[in-house]
């Protein structure tokens, strides 16, 4: 065998080691790569959990405390619309929650905080009487709905189950 042929052969096999260090290096960060993708998905679905936990909990704070007449029920209606549809927005669809729905449409869109102190104080009454006369006419509808909410397991949720 010639030098030629013992150089080629060298230089063949350093060639072939070279690549195949390269080609597990390559395998290497794309396991990493991996790894890291499925810790992170791990970790937002833990986080969606969590965040979705704390929505149940703060819709079934607030039917309760509607129901010990803690919280006036538009109020409470209000903030139940806002959390029950950034948690599962098919669940205020729900027939369960009709006059729930019926009572938001009749009050979303009163005004509140500075919109409803630049009322003048004729306007404030007249908004108030309307919407204690809405409330005094669901109140009882409103906490049948409330207690069945209190209880709603969210079954659309599906990291919770």
């Amino acid at each position: 065998m010639s030098l030629l042929h013992i150089i080629l052969i060298l230089t063949g096999l350093i060639i072939i080691g070279a690549l195949g260090w390269y080609a597990w290096s390559l395998t290497s960060k794309v396991k990493e790569a991996e790894k890291r993708q499925q810790e992170e998905e791990a970790l937002a679905a833990a986080n969606l959990r969590a965040h979705q936990k704390e929505l149940i909990t703060d819709i079934q704070f607030v039917a309760r405390s509607v129901l010990a007449d803690q919280c006036e029920i538009t109020e409470g209606v209000l903030r139940i619309n806002y959390l029950v549809n950034a948690l599962d927005p098919e669940t205020w669809s729900h027939i369960e929650l009709t006059i729930c729905r019926k009572h938001y449409d009749a009050v979303c869109n009163m005004p509140i905080l500075d919109a409803y102190q630049k009322l003048s104080k004729k306007e404030q009454f007249r908004l108030d009487k309307q919407r204690w006369q809405l409330e005094d006419d669901h109140k009882n509808d409103i906490q049948r709905e409330l207690r069945w909410l209190s209880e709603y397991h969210f079954p659309n949720v599906t990291l919770l189950h």
